[in-house]
C-alpha cells in the first residue's frame, strides 16, 4: 500500500519537474527561436526522456503548449507567450 506521504511527495515532485520543464522551454525559445528536443530537455534538467514526454503531454493538456504535429520532434510552441530570439550583442 502506498502511503499518503509518498503520494503527496511524488505529486509535488511532478509539479516541480513540470514547472522546470516549462521554464526551460521559455528560456530555450527565447534564446534559439525554436523548440528543444526531448533529449535536450532531459539532459539539461537531469530527468529521463520518458519523464519529459509525460510532462510535455500534461503541459499540452493544461493548454500551456500546443502542436499541430503530435510525436514530431520540436513541433510544439508555447501558448499565450510571446518571445523573440535574443540577438547577440
Amino acid at each position: 500500500m502506498v502511503s499518503k506521504y509518498n503520494t503527496e511527495r511524488k505529486y509535488l515532485e511532478g509539479q516541480e519537474n513540470r514547472k522546470e520543464i516549462y521554464l526551460f522551454l521559455i528560456r530555450y525559445f527565447t534564446k534559439y527561436g525554436y523548440a528543444p528536443s526531448f533529449k535536450e530537455i532531459s539532459e539539461s534538467l537531469g530527468i529521463s526522456k520518458a519523464t519529459v514526454q509525460r510532462h510535455m503531454r500534461q503541459l499540452e493538456l493544461d493548454g500551456l503548449i500546443a502542436t499541430a504535429h503530435p510525436n514530431t520532434p520540436r513541433a510544439f510552441h508555447l501558448v499565450g507567450y510571446e518571445y523573440q530570439k535574443v540577438a547577440k550583442v
